[in-house]
Formats: C-alpha cells, sequence, structure tokens
C-alpha cells in the first residue's frame, strides 16, 4: 500500500477505507426491461413452486414479447440479483446422518423404457440404507399397496436384513390420514408389514422431502446412471435383473460401509410376508369375477358363488372354500377382461354355436382365427370349430394351436383332422431297432423263387 492509504487508514482509527458507489450502475441493455423481469418474479410468489419462471424462460419472453437483444447469461445475473431482493430468504439445513443398521429412506419414481416396441414408464420402487448409501432398486407396473409391501419384502431380501427405520412421504399406501404434527393413521395393510418386519416408520413433514434427501437424489441417479440410454426390455422380469446387476455395482463401490451396516440390520423373519390383498367377490353369470375394475374368468360351474380373490403385484389367484379355481396374470389396465379358454371349453360341448361370436375364442388369434373365419363360410362350420376347441379337454392349447396350423396348410381344419395330426405326433418317435436271440443271429432266411408263379401260369392258361 502506498503512503497514503496508510495515513487514511490511521485517521480513519484501523478502518481499511471502502470503495463507495454513490449512484447506480448504468444498465444500457437491461435497464429497461429490469421493471418488467421484478413484476414477473413478484408473480411467482404466489404460483405454484413448478410452475414458476426459470431464468432461462425469462430471457425466452423477453426476446419473443419485447425483442430484447441481450445475452442469456446477463439475464441469469439480473434474475439472481432481483431474487434474493424481492424474494424470501433461502432456508438453510442441518446436515443429517445415521448410524450403521439405523435408518432406510423410501420413495417411488418413474422412467422410460421401450417394451414390445413402445415406450412405457416403469415405476421404481428405490431404498437407500442411509448409512452406507448401499441402494435397492425394483420396477412395477404401478405404486399400488400390493407393489409398495412387495418392494419391501424385496429389498429386505436383498439387503438380507431390516433397519431400525424408514422413512417416507406421506404416500397413501402407507397413510390413510395425516394428523398435526408427526401424527399419521396408517394403512392396516402396511401396519401388518411393520409389525411382520419390526421396524418404525416416519413420515416427513408436508412439502418437506428434503428430510429424506438421500432417497429422493437417488430416484434420479438411477435413471441418469442405470436408464440411459433407453434400452428395450423384454418385460419386467429382464428390467428387475438389469436394475439388480446395477445396485451389485453400486454396493460394491461401498463395500467398506456397506459390510459395517450389513452386521448391524436386524435378521428378516424365517418367514417372507404375504403381499397380497384378499378380499370378496360374487361370480357372475358370465364366468366372471370383478377386482380392481377388471373381470377374470372361473371355470364353469360356480355362478353365484362367493370366491376369495387374492391380489398380488402380478398374479389375481380366486379359490372356493380354500380350492384355487384360476390363476392369471394381472392386468394394470382399466376396463379389461382376462379369460382362460380351459374355464368355457366345457361349455362349448353343448353351446357349439356361441363359439361364432365368443370373446374368448376371438382372443386366441393365430390359427383359431384363421379356422373360425373359415369354418364361418359353412353352414354348419360352427360345430367343426367346437369339436377342435374339446381336443382342449384332452391336450395342451399349445399343441393343438400347431395341429390346426398344419390342418389349415392341407386346407382341412376340421376336428378328426386335427385328432389324427395330435396323435401322429404323439407316436411320432420309432421305437429302437430290437436285437433278436442270441439262437437266431446267424439264421438267414432265404429269397423265394418268384419265377415259380410264372410256370404255374402257363400250366394252367
Amino acid at each position: 500500500m502506498s503512503r497514503k492509504t496508510i495515513r487514511k487508514i490511521l485517521a480513519e482509527g484501523g478502518r481499511v477505507p471502502e470503495y463507495t458507489r454513490k449512484k447506480e450502475r448504468s444498465s444500457p441493455v437491461t435497464g429497461p426491461f429490469l421493471e418488467i423481469v421484478e413484476r414477473w418474479l413478484k408473480g411467482d410468489l404466489k404460483a405454484p413452486a413448478k410452475q414458476r419462471h426459470t431464468a432461462k424462460r425469462i430471457y425466452c419472453r423477453l426476446v419473443d414479447e419485447y425483442g430484447f437483444k441481450g445475452a442469456e447469461s446477463t439475464i441469469r445475473k439480473v434474475v439472481a440479483r432481483l431474487r434474493g431482493k424481492i424474494g424470501p430468504a433461502r432456508e438453510s439445513y442441518v446436515p443429517l446422518s445415521a448410524s450403521p443398521g439405523e435408518q432406510a429412506q423410501v420413495d417411488w419414481g418413474e422412467a422410460a423404457i421401450l417394451m414390445d416396441g413402445e415406450e412405457r414408464t416403469a415405476h421404481l420402487f428405490c431404498m437407500r440404507l442411509r448409512s452406507s448409501g448401499a441402494c435397492f432398486v425394483r420396477a412395477y407396473p404401478g405404486e399400488k399397496l400390493e407393489d409398495f409391501m412387495d418392494g419391501h419384502r424385496a429389498a429386505f431380501d436383498y439387503f438380507g436384513g431390516v433397519p431400525g427405520e424408514c422413512w417416507y412421504d406421506n404416500l397413501k399406501t402407507a397413510v390413510t390420514k395425516v394428523l398435526s404434527g408427526p401424527k399419521r393413521i396408517e394403512h392396516e395393510h402396511f401396519s401388518a408389514l411393520k409389525a411382520h418386519y419390526l421396524f418404525y416408520a416416519h413420515f416427513c413433514g408436508a412439502k418437506k422431502g428434503n428430510e429424506k434427501g438421500s432417497v429422493e437424489n437417488l430416484v434420479g441417479y438411477v435413471r441418469r446412471n442405470a436408464l440411459v440410454p433407453v434400452e428395450e426390455y423384454r418385460d419386467l422380469g429382464s428390467l428387475n435383473e438389469h436394475l439388480l446387476v446395477w445396485c451389485d455395482g453400486e454396493r460394491k463401490r461401498k463395500e467398506a460401509k456397506w459390510e459395517k451396516e450389513r452386521e448391524a440390520l436386524r435378521p428378516p423373519p424365517a418367514l417372507p410376508f404375504d403381499c397380497s390383498r384378499t378380499t370378496v367377490a360374487k361370480v357372475g353369470p358370465d364366468n366372471l369375477v370383478r377386482y380392481d375394475r377388471n373381470a377374470y374368468s372361473v371355470p364353469d360351474g360356480h355362478r353365484g358363488a362367493n370366491v376369495a380373490i387374492r391380489a398380488s403385484w402380478d398374479r389375481i389367484r380366486i379359490s372356493l372354500d380354500g380350492e384355487l379355481l384360476a390363476d392369471h396374470a394381472r392386468s394394470r389396465e382399466k376396463g379389461r377382461t382376462v379369460m382362460d379358454i380351459l374355464h368355457y371349453v366345457p361349455m362349448f360341448e353343448h353351446k357349439n354355436r356361441a363359439v361364432r361370436n365368443a370373446t374368448v375364442v376371438r382372443e386366441l388369434g393365430g390359427p383359431w382365427e384363421k379356422a373360425r373365419l373359415l369354418l364361418d363360410e359353412r353352414p354348419e362350420g360352427y360345430r367343426e370349430l367346437a369339436a377342435i376347441l374339446l381336443l382342449l379337454k384332452e391336450h395342451p392349447l399349445d399343441e393343438v394351436a400347431r395341429a390346426l396350423e398344419e390342418a389349415l396348410s392341407l386346407r382341412s381344419p376340421e376336428a378328426a383332422v386335427v385328432r389324427q395330426i395330435l396323435l401322429n405326433g404323439k407316436w411320432a418317435e420309432t421305437p429302437p431297432p430290437a436285437e433278436p436271440p442270441e439262437s437266431l443271429r446267424g439264421y438267414r432266411i432265404p429269397v423265394p423263387e418268384l419265377g415259380i408263379y410264372d410256370r404255374l401260369g402257363r400250366i394252367y392258361s
């Protein structure tokens, strides 16, 4: 410093002199637009948090609506300065931690995937152990209670233990009513899950997802690192295999912390939790049972019966007096009718004309649809189609379908032809040649002289 500067400091009692701007610096480019930007930012204070202006959106609006000629970086600086002046002070957070085995955090997320050539949304159940950061991710077709409970069971199996507590948002599959403070009325099935695995549940305050920030970050981390690029999977099973391998890799990166946490987790119970929901429904006159806005078929002969429906995340099992009547893949679409052709085959014995328009027959597709259209041209072709369907009482569906395909190639879609093809296939294998006894192995049968028949013909002619 110069001698003059030191004199000023001494004159001011040791205070370092500061530069003070006497008037605001002119902003020829942004100055005419400051009032507009400030008005937009003040209006954002009343708008939903997720629908407020970003700096980029403000820049785009200024360019489109007011012909702004400046740079986007300039507007970003202006927006940052004005937000600090007109907006509420940014909230500070207290760093949080947990001991090994103490806490896990749970959340749902969504990701785009390809399946059957179409883009679909996979719902990701995410659980992360707070101390080690080890994570578990599993994809489901939705976020129903059955998916939520199955996600816990699969996660505890994957970790080989249960943490002392789990943190959640106030999701409806766990909470039926939010009371004051931390008090909640829990879903009865979720309470049963807690009682089975013996862990405590804590719920974040309203709009306080940061209280479980570890798993909040996991959702985006999975999308960016496990599911980029967007690839095609055969089904949810193959997607979950991919996610499991990814989780193994993440856990290996945290191996030292994971070993400490693994030892601190409480061993899971010997019997896994039953993640299905059970309800009662009545069988309709169409042999259908309604559940979750879909219908599922049962075998003939149970009209009007009250049956038990056991619904898991992927199956619908229907039983009567403890006997399993039907087991269907669960449909997540609404208004669907899921039918098993075997449930209706006995009815075609005395209602053979119904095969012409039976929904369950039309849904078979493939050779069945070809045969239906071909036989429909004959006056009593429905009888042949019913007879072919009755073969399902003796043979599996895929075998009858292959035999029907072959019969169609021969232009003979008749029940007798299909049956014969099935029988031919049953004994298609040639038995191995039998070995003759040792005493006969050297015996040779002489070749007959057939010319004798010519001589006999000349004698008697």
